[in-house]
């Protein structure tokens, strides 16, 4: 009896210093008021990468002269009354090579990976602008169709967010996934990011620390994938979660089995 009862408190024991230990780790930059933010750099410049998906649009003051340099797709739909067909225009979406070209329309074959979206605009105005009137004033705008982030692990919701305005810190998009779950472990948050030329880099985020606002990574770039790794108590969880699942089951097996035994006897 002794020693079940010794049993019973190391096993209590350890339990209660896993849950403290965790509930330490749920506060966010721990450290803010020790913590220096003068040194916080600007948020860097995005380049476009193969597989960028980029829309492109040229206007004129004069629009029959910009029409061929905008491809559009073309989705019809019919009307309800007239029976007339309603023709809806969308701007195409250059998908960008591995080589970092587009083919866009009248210049043929174009480079633009490695090039900002400001960069790019200017690039293509350059490109352009012969063939157009002085007084006509083409303007390039670029945006990026397929700008997204995933985040997967112990979030409230894993999901691929969408980013319209370029600019999307890791805070930002934990908070968009519904923030980490109790399980998740905030010291130890996982970027995975792929380089233009394919190869894979992978940081690190203590969110306890207010350091990491300073990090080369706070801002996040297409295609990012974040990672948020579950504590051993997940696991655990689990295994009681299945442990209740299957007992009820088991018991219902084992009553069936001794009925069906006592009807053979």
């Amino acid at each position: 009896m002794k020693k079940l009862i010794i049993v019973f408190v190391a096993a209590f024991s350890l339990v209660m210093l896993t849950g403290c230990k965790m509930a330490k780790e749920l506060a966010y930059f721990q450290n803010m008021d020790s913590v220096s933010l003068e040194g916080v750099k600007m948020r860097p410049e995005i380049h476009i990468k193969p597989n960028d998906e980029l829309t492109i649009t040229v206007t004129s003051t004069n629009p029959e002269a910009a029409e061929p340099f905008n491809m559009t797709l073309r989705n019809s739909s019919s009307g309800s009354s007239t029976g007339l067909t309603a023709v809806s225009r969308q701007l195409y979406s250059y998908v960008v090579d591995q080589d970092g070209y587009i083919t866009f329309p009248v210049l043929g074959k174009v480079k633009v990976g490695g090039l900002t979206r400001p960069q790019c605009e200017d690039f293509l105005l350059d490109q352009v602008k012969p063939y157009f009137a002085e007084e006509e004033r083409p303007v390039v705008k670029v945006r990026y169709s397929s700008f997204t982030v995933t985040v997967i692990g112990e979030v409230s919701g894993s999901r691929t967010l969408n980013v319209s305005n370029e600019r999307l810190s890791i805070i930002e998009a934990l908070a968009q996934a519904g923030d980490l779950s109790v399980y998740g472990k905030r010291p130890n948050v996982l970027l995975i990011r792929e380089l233009p030329n394919g190869e894979k880099i992978t940081a690190r985020y203590n969110l306890n620390d207010a350091n990491m606002l300073n990090s080369d990574f706070y801002y996040l770039q297409q295609n990012d994938v974040v990672y948020i790794e579950p504590h051993k108590s997940r696991a655990r969880s689990a295994d009681v979660n299945s442990y209740m699942f299957w007992t009820p089951i088991s018991s219902a097996l084992l009553s069936l089995a001794t009925f069906v035994i006592s009807l053979t006897k």
